[in-house]
């Protein structure tokens, strides 16, 4: 009969596992990097890291307490779902983050050519398509992504 201390390794054991959010077609993401980083022509409107720097405290707390759950045997939670479940609030500040207008400023050419193209004054929103793939994709191990080379 399994001990405490077997329950507590099998627990960890289904803790593994590994999350990421963003705009994870190719298309999205690249327009999500030159949001992040900035081009050329365009200023840096940082909006994953944004997102983060604010919720990074809250996050931790929400893992460390499904955690706890699970090694007080509170829960059946495997990591994978926790990190679906905090990967999808971060999504949702990510999405809030590109709806919040991030600074600077539309350039007044940008605005004009928005505003024949029929779209509004919001920066990082034309379509919605980039906000709308904001998405989470999580796995139940800690090993490489398919597409990481």
């Amino acid at each position: 009969m399994p001990d405490d201390f077997d329950r507590l390794l099998a627990d960890m054991k289904r803790l593994d596992a590994r999350a990421r959010v963003g705009a994870l077609d190719e298309t999205n993401a690249q327009k999500l990097a030159w949001s992040e980083f900035g081009t050329v022509r365009e200023p840096p409107r940082p909006t994953i890291t944004a997102a983060f720097d604010r919720t990074k405290a809250t996050m931790r707390r929400a893992i460390d307490r499904k955690i706890g759950a699970v090694i007080d045997g509170k829960s059946e939670a495997g990591g994978r779902r926790i990190l679906s479940e905090v990967g999808e609030d971060f999504a949702e500040v990510v999405r809030e983050e590109i709806d919040n207008n991030v600074p600077p400023e539309n350039a007044p050419s940008t605005l004009a050519a928005k505003r024949r193209k029929g779209h509004g004054d919001r920066t990082l929103v034309a379509t919605s398509e980039m906000r709308e793939s904001i998405s989470v994709e999580s796995k139940s191990d800690s090993g490489a992504w398919h597409d990481d080379g």
